[in-house]
């Protein structure tokens, strides 16, 4: 498969993400922050199916329409030589059960059925497509990936994958074959220029600078990154590792999200990370991945317009 929009931490669960490594959450925050990450993981966990893929079918991640002053998110997508295929990824976990319309979790709490989400998002996306022109028909599939996922009470539904589907699912949707044409190349660029990266906060927390812990912390995991050699630094929660080009420049990227007053100087960075990284060095990342501006004491950064 090619991927052109690779799967990544959406905007915000790096912003809720980067002020857990720093601070406490209010309960309701690092609740919502775990369910951001349990999504991204199910995402993950079906990104390592469709990397079986044929290596020429084209793959979007995490897409995010504005349609008729509605949004719609798009886990994954797949252009297939004479269709679209669109997916809704659940990573939920145990025994659930459906009466009817009504879906209901292991402890007996009634949810929001997912197969709603797709019957709303259909004709939206018969919208979208006819708006931009692109006339071709598509597949929306709800899939469970979650080994131990059971739905007691289900009826048969086409287009819900169950984990021990999943297996029978790929095995046909690797025969596709594809032959990339102008128009797959209309259909990148329309969903590419029309994905929305805002950032969407159902609750924000408070936080202040002085209060936040100071140091390098992992954009996987957000726990704390020790220096492992010269150039490299591990996170002690997690074990990955990252360069210090990488590590400083995701932490820059986190000050800039959480504190977009304050201004990007070296002297500030600094202080953000804990003195863990020179000034100099500092100098050098910001120096080749941001635009400077201002002279002497006022010289600070912003990103490349």
């Amino acid at each position: 498969m090619t991927i052109y929009k690779p799967l990544e931490f959406s905007k915000t669960l790096r912003y809720y993400l980067a002020i857990y490594a720093r601070t406490k959450l209010p309960p309701e925050s690092e609740y919502y922050l775990q369910s951001l990450l349990k999504g991204y993981n199910g995402e993950k966990d079906w990104a390592s199916h469709l990397n079986e893929l044929p290596d020429d079918i084209p793959i979007l991640y995490d897409l995010l329409l504005e349609v008729s002053q509605s949004t719609i998110q798009i886990d994954a997508l797949c252009i297939l030589q004479h269709k679209l295929i669109l997916f809704e990824i659940k990573n939920f976990q145990g025994n659930f059960s459906a009466d009817d319309e009504k879906w209901y979790s292991p402890s007996n709490k009634e949810i929001k059925n997912p197969l709603n989400q797709i019957k709303r998002a259909e004709p939206l996306l018969h919208q979208f497509l006819k708006k931009h022109q692109l006339h071709i028909p598509f597949d929306y599939y709800l899939i469970f990936v979650h080994p131990t996922f059971v739905l007691y009470g289900a009826t048969h539904h086409e287009h819900v994958i169950f984990p021990g589907q999943i297996p029978e699912f790929m095995d046909n949707l690797k025969q596709q074959t594809f032959a990339p044409q102008r128009m797959h190349t209309k259909i990148i660029d329309t969903f590419l220029s029309h994905h929305k990266s805002d950032l969407h906060l159902l609750h924000k927390p408070v936080y202040h600078y002085d209060q936040m812990t100071k140091g390098l912390f992992c954009g996987q995991c957000g726990g704390k990154m020790k220096r492992k050699h010269k150039r490299t630094f591990s996170c002690m929660q997690c074990h990955h590792s990252a360069t210090v080009n990488d590590i400083v420049l995701s932490n820059i990227k986190d000050y800039m999200t959480l504190f977009p007053e304050r201004k990007v100087t070296t002297a500030n960075i600094y202080d953000w990370i804990g003195g863990e990284v020179s000034p100099n060095a500092i100098i050098k990342i910001l120096h080749n991945h941001f635009e400077r501006k201002g002279v002497g004491k006022s010289i600070h950064y912003i990103e490349f317009k």
